[in-house]
């Protein structure tokens, strides 16, 4: 556990990543662009976070789609006539 990869400290990378974006975020002025870990640290975004395969894409799309279509008032209405 106390060596993680190339890197080493993965843990810490993601915590400082996220405190920083967090902090810097904070101080921008509102409709600037914000802040992310890719903009912070873009050497480490791929070990972070490795980028998603084709299939994980596709599944996460159909996921953000049936979260959008849950959202909806008396969604619940419409996928319980889609499930039948």
């Amino acid at each position: 556990m106390l060596s993680d990869g190339m890197i080493g400290q993965k843990a810490l990378a993601l915590a400082l990543s996220g405190f920083a974006t967090g902090n810097l975020n904070s101080k921008i002025q509102k409709g600037a662009q914000h802040f992310t870990m890719k903009d912070i640290i873009p050497s480490m975004i791929d070990y972070i976070m490795p980028p998603l395969s084709e299939e994980e894409k596709k599944a996460q799309v159909n996921e953000r789609l049936l979260s959008f279509m849950n959202s909806a008032p008396n969604a619940h209405k419409f996928m319980a006539k889609a499930d039948e």
